[in-house]
């Protein structure tokens, strides 16, 4: 009865110590994403730059939309060393925007990804306007 019992005692340690890993799983990935209008647009060439710093990925982009009135936004997702970002530039609701051509600006940071090579995707989804592509190769170190 006292083996039973230490050998159930055992199975849910071993069970907890594997749920709370993350070694199994991978760290989850962390991201900030800020962006901002540029002033002058017709400065914007559309465009991805990165850099690894500290084992983050750093990227920079640009875009150029048909007017001054859109919300970017992203969505970031990884199968294997595969990166894909998708960065989507919407129409605003706001009555207050000019029609003027407009750019954006935008860096996204990712944290926690594990050393090694990384094949990034990038899509630029601009509703109205023809988006770009463009893919880079990273090293995490």
């Amino acid at each position: 009865m006292l083996n039973r019992f230490r050998a159930l005692v055992r199975m849910a340690a071993v069970s907890l110590a594997v749920s709370g890993c993350s070694s199994l799983t991978g760290p989850q990935l962390l991201t900030d994403f800020e962006w901002g209008e540029v002033e002058n647009p017709a400065t914007v060439q559309e465009r991805v730059l990165t850099s690894v710093v500290l084992g983050e990925l750093f990227v920079l982009g640009q875009m150029q939309t048909p007017t001054r009135c859109y919300n970017i936004g992203f969505d970031l997702g990884r199968n294997g060393s595969q990166l894909t970002l998708r960065v989507s530039a919407k129409p605003g609701n706001s009555t207050n925007c000019d029609q003027n051509p407009g750019a954006y600006r935008y860096t996204l940071t990712v944290h926690n990804l594990k050393f090694g090579t990384y094949n990034l995707r990038v899509f630029h989804d601009i509703t109205g306007a023809q988006g770009g592509e463009f893919t880079e190769t990273v090293t995490i170190r």
